[in-house]
């Protein structure tokens, strides 16, 4: 799917022009966004906090309970800390970390550094040793379950359990609808226009139609200003040097595979793929309820 990508892809990541627009890059600094990362948290009972991990300030989320391992969040491509806010109630008493990771949200990202999943895996090891400073519960949705895989591949001292949710990194039976606009070289996971950014909302939520009136607007400002960003780190993420499936192999933690039936990103014909590739690993395919 890379080769194809790259050979049909309407956006050169490697053009003088791309190259220039990606030098001094910074996170966006929105008002309303400040507002709304300020305002959440603690009134879910967390706190705001930050490390420097391989040059990169890291910018996370956590508090809770100190029951066990803390659990640790990686959120998916285009995705930031917050969305895993919702999760906090049930969690029960253990102690949540959500990072934007490195090169999303409030992250730094740096235009010579690689954010492929071997590169981002050693920095979330670093951020584990630093933040939760011992073992976690790691739970990774879509590229940030690709990454959790990769850590639990190479660093299985730092994880306890691991939990793929319609993870990236190994290819189903099937392609989705995202996979195949991918091969001719379109990706919506960027959008650049309002009406992409609407499209892309009810693309990735199911049902998400009327989201998509509601919520585009508010993202939009912030998808424009990453745009070249998050071309650069797509490009990179296809950067594979082995065979995903090796490194899934190789995973010895106990793993839940999970996956909703109606993703349109990653096909669930995956996961009962990943699940046979990782030794012991359980698979859940959740099935989205009808409407009455």
């Amino acid at each position: 799917m890379g080769h194809a990508y790259r050979a049909n892809a309407r956006v050169d990541v490697k053009s003088p022009t791309f190259l220039a627009r990606l030098e001094g890059w910074r996170p966006a600094r929105s008002l309303l966004w400040q507002g709304i990362r300020g305002a959440l948290p603690p009134a879910l009972g967390l706190m705001r906090g930050r490390c420097r991990v391989d040059g990169h300030r890291i910018h996370f989320v956590h508090g809770g309970g100190r029951r066990d391992a803390p659990v640790l969040f990686l959120h998916g491509f285009g995705s930031i800390k917050e969305n895993w806010l919702q999760m906090r109630p049930l969690i029960g008493g253990y102690r949540m970390i959500a990072p934007d990771l490195p090169g999303f949200g409030e992250s730094h990202f740096h235009a010579d550094q690689s954010y492929d999943f071997v590169s981002q895996a050693r920095r979330v090891a670093a951020f584990i040793e630093s933040v939760a400073r011992g073992p976690v519960h790691l739970v990774g949705n879509s590229m940030g379950g690709a990454i959790a895989a990769y850590v639990a591949s190479t660093r299985p001292d730092l994880v306890r359990s691991l939990v793929l949710m319609n993870a990236a990194g190994v290819p189903g039976s099937e392609q989705s609808a995202f996979e195949r606009t991918v091969m001719s070289g379109k990706n919506t996971l960027v959008p650049k226009t309002l009406a992409h950014t609407r499209r892309l909302a009810e693309f990735v939520v199911a049902r998400g139609a009327v989201m998509s009136w509601a919520v585009a607007p508010v993202l939009h400002a912030e998808m424009r200003h990453r745009y070249h960003v998050n071309h650069r780190i797509f490009s990179d993420i296809l950067d594979v040097p082995e065979d995903p499936r090796h490194v899934f192999a190789r995973i010895s933690v106990p793993t839940l595979v999970l996956w909703g039936d109606s993703d349109r990103v990653l096909s669930a014909s995956s996961a009962h793929v990943m699940a046979s590739i990782i030794p012991g690993a359980k698979c859940r395919v959740l099935r989205l309820p009808t409407e009455a």
